[in-house]
């Protein structure tokens, strides 16, 4: 078929121009984080204007999906450092007006912090996990009443907001070890990539192991702008928000407060905080564009368009991806493809706040997806350097991922799948998705299959702080942008393939016989309970390989948990889910969990029951192969 005039400027917008021309993606993403981008302000209202002007001059057709959800956003941070004897070492006060046009650079803050004025001495929680606060119990350290310094990693931030509230502190401040991502790893900004001491890690404290999203619509969409809605009240919905005022603090602070512990309780350093940031509703917009397909089907890729401040790699970095992927694809469709799915990407706003933009579009169109769905497909902070570093996702799609990767170029190599063999010793494959990111409502809400990916290759501390921008990402992190091009054209290549194939595109034996070695490597289970349940997965795998009868990915969702998971009936996967002490890492086998948490007989009969669903499925994937063989005509 000749190639449309259309179809050859898309050809050549995809393409450098000369040997040391610059990628596309460089110009796109210089122009994207030129403001900040908070949810609920005019920086991120400008940024989904503007990310839905490049996909409908692509082709694509686009809608805004507006809606009027609980956010919280700072007025006014102020942080007070005192030593002995009320010595005041340093005070920062910052002011945020989240109505401004233009917008200016949110202060470090935690959203959902609990408003109010706190003065107390400090006690180093370490990385305030239960085992920090349980040891510093039992060495007799006061924690009733005072304000906990805990270090990020090893959990999610909000995990260690809700600890220090149960032991009785009335205050958090969080730092970044130097040593995670500061000047002990190399030259710091900006000089070099790393964070210097006077930049700090912003983020959510909202607690998204229990329920993601909007905190006042929990398992409903919120409404759209001048629609009535059903919202818990106010005294609901601060019931299940943290109860304690939170900030992050840069290592300078930290360094001072350190240097006045004694190690055997709180004081004599103290801290003093005040926090204004009223929870309040605004409007938050999802910028969602459609190719149209040949078939019921449907494939989505999505990625966060929000961030702290401007976000180059968080998410900006996903976003060009996703949005050099459309031009891709739309070249594709005007010289003459045509995808057998529909094609929708998606540019989620308030992501950093609580996965609130996603989580509120997959409630209103739950059952939409539930039918349609072959598979969601997430960027995030997706590019990081030149090559595939891996994904993570519903096991099932690993050959799709891999057979993406054999397609796309790779330096000193044939592909991205042979650099990663050869580098790896091993072929990639999935590993199971926990959660903070935007395939979590996709995942173990629907329990629908998900896979989410990075390229990568360089680092740096960049992440949630002032110096994720343009020049963090030019200079260090993807300089040529080849990381940006390769990533596009890897979703290009997955949403080809997801959409050509659709439902067939699922590995539902491979996902069984994956989740059966993990049943089997899973000690915690005692020999007899893992073998059994392992063997009813292999079991399951057998007879749809026999049968040939599988439900292109809706095994997951057979198996979902009505009611949800015990204490959060959102999450509805009981495979899998975020740990409610991690935040992030998934648990897997959370029922066997809790009830390992009893006695063994409660988790027997855990095992039983688990096994017995499998039996179900079993059963009914036999069925519908006997029916489809009865129904066939004769003589074929």
């Amino acid at each position: 078929m000749p190639c449309s005039t259309t179809a050859l400027l898309l050809t050549l917008a995809l393409l450098p121009q000369g040997p040391s021309a610059v990628p596309p993606s460089r110009a796109l993403l210089k122009a994207f984080t030129e403001r900040a981008r908070v949810a609920g302000t005019s920086g991120s209202e400008w940024g989904g204007q503007w990310v839905a002007a490049q996909l409908e001059e692509a082709g694509w057709e686009v809608e805004l999906d507006e809606r009027v959800v609980l956010l919280s956003l700072p007025r006014r941070i102020e942080v007070g450092v005192y030593g002995a004897a009320g010595v005041e070492f340093s005070r920062r006060v910052e002011r945020y007006d989240p109505d401004a046009i233009p917008p200016g650079e949110i202060p470090p803050c935690l959203a959902w912090s609990a408003e109010g004025r706190v003065d107390a001495p400090v006690v180093d929680a370490g990385r305030g996990l239960r085992a920090d606060f349980e040891a510093l119990k039992a060495a007799g350290v006061e924690l009733e009443g005072s304000i906990a310094i805990a270090r990020y990693g090893g959990s999610y931030r909000g995990v260690k907001a809700q600890l220090a509230e149960e032991y009785g502190c009335v205050g958090l401040a969080l730092f970044s070890e130097s040593s995670e991502d500061g000047v002990e790893r190399g030259p710091s900004w900006p000089e070099g990539p790393w964070k210097n001491d006077s930049h700090c890690q912003r983020g959510s404290i909202l607690p998204i192991a229990n329920t993601p999203g909007d905190p006042s619509t929990p398992g409903w969409p919120s409404p759209a702008p001048g629609e009535e809605g059903r919202r818990l009240d106010r005294d609901a919905r601060n019931a299940a928000l943290p109860g304690i005022p939170a900030v992050p603090i840069p290592m300078r602070e930290a360094r001072l407060l350190l240097e006045h512990l004694d190690g055997s309780g709180p004081g004599p350093a103290r801290l003093e905080l005040v926090v204004e940031q009223p929870r309040e509703l605004r409007t938050i917009v999802n910028v969602v564009a459609r190719l149209e397909g040949d078939g019921d089907g449907l494939v989505i890729a999505g990625n966060h368009r929000d961030a702290w401040v401007r976000g180059a790699h968080d998410a900006g970095s996903g976003t060009i991806t996703l949005l050099r992927a459309a031009q891709r694809l739309a070249a594709r469709r005007a010289d003459g493809w045509i995808p057998q799915a529909d094609l929708l990407l998606a540019f989620w706003d308030a992501e950093e706040t609580g996965l609130v933009g996603s989580t509120e579009w997959v409630e209103a169109n739950a059952e939409m997806l539930t039918e349609r769905l072959v598979a969601y497909v997430n960027a995030d902070a997706a590019v990081s350097g030149p090559d595939f570093a891996g994904a993570s996702g519903v096991p099932g799609l690993d050959e799709v991922l891999a057979r993406a990767l054999a397609r796309v170029p790779a330096d000193g190599y044939d592909n991205q799948l042979e650099r990663f063999r050869q580098v790896n010793g091993k072929d990639p494959s999935l590993g199971l998705a926990g959660s903070g990111s935007d395939y979590t409502a996709f995942l173990h809400h629907l329990c629908l299959p998900v896979l989410d990916f990075s390229f990568g290759g360089n680092g740096g501390g960049q992440y949630h702080t002032r110096f994720d921008d343009f020049a963090q990402v030019d200079r260090f992190l993807d300089p040529g942008f080849v990381g940006h091009e390769r990533a596009s054209q890897f979703v290009e290549e997955l949403l080809v393939i997801l959409s050509n194939e659709g439902a067939d595109a699922f590995d539902e034996e491979l996902f069984c016989e994956r989740l059966a070695g993990m049943t089997r490597d899973a000690a915690w289970l005692g020999g007899g309970n893992a073998l059994s349940l392992a063997e009813a997965f292999e079991s399951l795998a057998e007879s749809l390989r026999e049968t040939d009868s599988g439900r292109g990915g809706r095994l997951l969702a057979e198996l979902a948990v009505e009611g949800g998971l015990p204490g959060r009936p959102w999450f509805k996967n009981p495979l899998w889910a975020p740990g409610l002490e991690t935040g992030y890492a998934p648990e897997f086998l959370p029922l066997l969990a809790l009830a390992a948490q009893q006695d063994g007989d409660a988790l027997v009969e855990a095992t039983r029951a688990q096994i017995a669903a499998l039996a179900a499925i079993e059963q009914r994937v036999v069925a519908r192969a006997l029916d489809v063989r009865d129904r066939a005509p004769m003589g074929r």
